[in-house]
């Protein structure tokens, strides 16, 4: 079988976050082999970019003679080109080899503000997008590009209409996109409102499209299915240093929204931590009489219904555990709410579940060094929801969410322990190494 090749022609991000890097993961995941043509070495972190190695014109042009030679590449996109001799040199080569598939992501600066291209280059850099398939401009090079200056929405379209056929990516400033293609305009919004900025977002959109390209979509296709790609890949952004978080674009199932994939992942962890539990065979020993839930949040949520939980309960069966009902968003309200008060002071906690109080339970949490709070339903003031006052009057008294919140019960109340994570996996491990300290 012959896979088809696409080429990235740009700069090296040492982190990993951003360029040719960047690049080839997203061909990879959409399925095309991708070679590379350096344009630049950087000494590059999350913090910003220490130093940059322009490579000379002849050995970029032999990387991009050798690929012609060989692999037939259907499509290009560009990146860092520094300076207007590689940018004549990279248009050079384009209309030589025919390229008919070329995006062009005019990288000026980097995400951290440091500048990856000599403001002399623009003019050569015009020829450039003059000859591309579509150019992908943040907000900042769109205005560069267009030669005015975008506040709102409709600038972005007038921006982009003397641009020619690209997309100006408002991230920074609206969070639309803005197709300008064969004189139409269409607008695609992200459904999310991500703030905030995120290494390698450009490189990687300008690299979905390529792809798309490559496989044969059409430009608005090929934007729409990109843009679903980078909000899938925002969703799960990482911190990989101690600067700017990176965008994962690995695991995501092409073909669904960011939504669909993050509330597959989500089902999917909270029943690997059921199963985990149930197989457990000290578990049944951590079962409150009212059962356990176990229950897990998606990103940045506000809501009970952005919850997964079980429908029903974690029960006892002699000595095994029975999961009762099924992994619904919004199936559990009370440890959906102990989640959601945890997250509005670290928006990393995003699953708890619950299980039975105990003085043994409690040694045990002490045994294993978690973190330990508690709060008291007989302080509680009058109208107000137990669990929201609760747990953020434990976390108030800790100084950070614990691993660790309990209550001792009250009047037709059973007194309770919850354990608090990043992830339904990370809560029931917990939960498991508890159990395994039990008589």
């Amino acid at each position: 079988m012959r896979i088809k090749s696409v080429v990235t022609i740009g700069g090296s991000d040492s982190c990993g976050g951003a360029g040719i890097q960047q690049d080839l993961k997203v061909f990879s995941q959409f399925g095309v082999h991708g070679a590379s043509v350096l344009t630049a070495v950087t000494a590059q972190n999350t913090l910003g970019v220490q130093d940059i190695l322009i490579l000379p014109e002849g050995i970029i042009e032999e990387q991009i003679d050798s690929i012609f030679n060989d692999l037939k590449p259907i499509a290009v996109k560009t990146g860092m080109l520094p300076t207007r001799e590689i940018i004549k040199l990279v248009c050079d080569k384009i209309l030589e080899y025919g390229v008919e598939k070329l995006v062009v992501d005019p990288v000026m600066t980097s995400t951290s503000g440091n500048k990856l291209m000599d403001e002399n280059a623009i003019n050569s850099l015009h020829n450039l997008i003059s000859i591309s398939t579509l150019c992908t401009p943040n907000i900042r090079e769109a205005e560069v590009l267009s030669g005015m200056e975008i506040k709102k929405l409709e600038d972005m379209e007038s921006a982009a209409r003397k641009i020619g056929n690209c997309v100006v990516k408002g991230g920074h400033l609206n969070l639309t996109d803005v197709l300008h293609y064969n004189g139409n305009i269409y607008r695609f919004k992200s459904s999310e409102d991500w703030r905030g900025e995120f290494h390698g977002t450009g490189c990687a959109f300008a690299s979905a499209i390529t792809a798309c390209l490559a496989n044969e979509h059409k430009i608005f296709d090929s934007v729409r299915i990109a843009k679903d790609f980078i909000d899938s890949s925002i969703s799960r952004n990482i911190a990989i240093g101690k600067g700017l978080r990176i965008i994962d674009t690995s695991k995501i199932k092409l073909g669904r929204s960011y939504r669909e994939e993050e509330r597959a992942a989500i089902v999917e962890d909270v029943e690997t931590a059921i199963l985990k539990f149930i197989d457990n065979e000290n578990s049944h020993l951590l079962l409150p009489q009212v059962g356990t839930n176990i229950a897990m949040a998606l990103r940045n949520a506000k809501k009970i219904d952005d919850v997964a939980g079980i429908s029903g309960r974690l029960v006892r069966d002699k000595n095994r555990v029975v999961a009762v009902g099924t992994i619904e968003f919004g199936g559990s309200s009370h440890i959906g709410r102990v989640v959601l008060t945890a997250m509005r002071f670290d928006p990393e906690k995003r699953a708890a579940m619950n299980i039975r109080f105990s003085d043994e339970i409690l040694n045990a949490c002490r045994e294993l060094r978690l973190k330990i709070s508690n709060f008291n339903r007989e302080e509680e003031p009058k109208d107000t929801k137990t669990m929201e006052w609760g747990i953020s009057h434990a976390i108030k008294k800790a100084g950070s969410v614990p691993d660790i919140i309990y209550d001792e019960g009250g009047v037709g109340k059973e007194a309770m322990v919850r354990i608090i994570a990043n992830n339904a996996v990370d809560v029931v491990n917990l939960a498991i190494m508890i159990s395994n300290l039990l008589n």
